[in-house]
C-alpha cells in the first residue's frame, strides 16, 4: 500500500510540474483559458450557484430539507428505494446538477441525516450536469436539435440512475451491506427524532461563509481545468477528434464544444455528448471533490459509478439514435 501511494504521489507531483512547464510554454493559450474560466465562473456559476448553496445549507441546518424528504418520501422512496433523509438530495440534484447534488448528500452525511452507504448512492445517482445544461447549452446552443432536449435528458439521468443502482446492488450482495429495509425504518426513525432548530443569525452567517468558500474552491478548479483544456486546443490540428475527447474528458462544456465543431454525422455527435456529459469531466470531479468536506465519502466509489454511468449512457444514445431518432 505504501508503495502505491508513494507511486501515486510522485505521479500528482510529476504532473503538477508537466503543467507549469506547459503554462510557461503557452502563455497566451493559458492567460485565455484563466479568462474563460474566470469569465464563465462569475457570469454562470457564481450567481447561478452561491444563493442556492446558501440557502440549501439554512434549509438543512434549521431541518426543513427534513420536512421536504418527507413529502417527497411517498414517490421517491419507492421509486429509487431510498430513506425518508435522501428524497431531498435527489431533487436538490436534479434541478441544480453537478456539484449541487453532491454538497447536499456530503451535508446531509455530516449531519447524520443519511446513511453511510446510503450517500454513496445518492452520489452518484443525484450529482449530473444541470437540467438547463443539458437541454439549452448542449441540445440547443451545441448541437442545433433542440427536438433532443428530452430525450438527451433522459439519457443521461437515466444513464446515472441505471449506474447506481447497479453499483448499490452490487455492494449490497458481495460486500454485506444493511439491506434497504433496515436504512429505511432506521432512517425514518431518526429523522423523527430530530428536534426543532430556530433560525438565528449565527446559523446564516455560518451558510453564507461556507457558500463563499465552496464557490470559491469550485471556480478555482474551473479556472485550472479550462487552462489545460485550452491548452491542449492549441496543440495539433483544430478541430480534432482525439484531441475533442481528451478536452471533454478533462472538462466537458470546452470538450461538447469541440465535438459539435467536426464535420461528422450528427448521430455520432449524440453518442459522443452522451458519454462525456455522463461522465462529467475530471474537473467536475473535482469540484465534487472539494464539497464532500468532514463526509469521508468515497471519492472511488463515485468515479466508479461515473465511469459506468458513461458506458451505458453510450449504449442509450445508441439504442435513440438507431431506433428512436426521427
Amino acid at each position: 500500500m505504501k508503495f502505491t501511494d508513494r507511486h501515486k504521489n510522485r505521479l500528482l507531483k510529476g504532473f503538477i510540474l508537466f503543467f507549469f512547464i506547459l503554462m510557461f510554454l503557452f502563455p497566451y493559450a493559458s492567460y485565455k483559458g484563466a479568462s474563460s474560466g474566470l469569465m464563465l465562473w462569475f457570469y454562470n456559476v457564481l450567481p447561478t450557484l452561491l444563493p442556492f448553496i446558501i440557502i440549501s445549507n439554512l434549509m438543512i441546518r434549521i431541518n426543513i430539507a427534513d420536512k421536504i424528504s418527507a413529502v417527497l418520501y411517498p414517490v421517491l422512496g419507492r421509486l429509487f428505494k431510498v430513506s425518508p433523509g435522501g428524497c431531498y438530495p435527489i431533487l436538490i440534484g436534479f434541478i441544480s446538477g453537478i456539484p449541487m447534488g453532491a454538497k447536499s448528500v456530503a451535508d446531509l452525511s455530516a449531519e447524520g441525516k443519511v446513511n453511510y452507504n446510503e450517500s454513496h448512492f445518492l452520489l452518484g445517482m443525484c450529482n449530473n450536469a444541470s437540467p438547463i445544461f443539458i437541454m439549452n447549452y448542449i441540445a440547443i446552443n451545441q448541437l442545433k436539435m433542440p427536438g433532443i432536449r428530452v430525450p438527451l435528458f433522459a439519457i443521461i439521468y437515466g444513464s446515472s440512475v441505471i449506474s447506481a443502482i447497479i453499483c448499490r446492488n452490487y455492494q449490497n450482495h458481495y460486500k454485506r451491506k444493511q439491506t434497504h429495509t433496515v436504512l429505511s425504518i432506521s432512517s425514518a426513525a431518526s429523522i423523527n427524532q430530530y428536534k426543532t432548530v430556530r433560525f438565528s443569525f449565527d446559523i446564516l452567517d455560518k451558510s453564507i461563509m461556507n457558500g463563499f468558500e465552496v464557490i470559491t474552491r469550485i471556480g478555482g478548479y474551473i479556472i485550472l481545468f479550462s487552462i489545460f483544456a485550452q491548452i491542449i486546443n492549441e496543440i495539433g490540428p483544430s478541430p480534432s477528434f482525439y484531441k475533442a475527447i481528451i478536452m471533454g474528458i478533462f472538462e466537458i462544456t470546452t470538450g461538447i464544444d469541440q465535438v459539435c465543431k467536426i464535420r461528422m454525422d450528427s448521430n455520432i455527435k449524440i453518442v459522443l455528448v452522451s458519454f462525456l456529459t455522463s461522465f462529467g469531466g475530471l474537473s467536475g470531479l473535482a469540484q465534487t471533490k472539494s464539497v464532500l468536506g468532514e463526509s469521508r465519502l468515497s471519492t472511488k466509489t463515485y468515479i466508479n459509478i461515473k465511469i459506468l454511468s458513461s458506458f451505458i449512457a453510450i449504449l442509450l444514445s445508441l439504442l435513440y439514435v438507431l431506433f428512436l431518432k426521427g
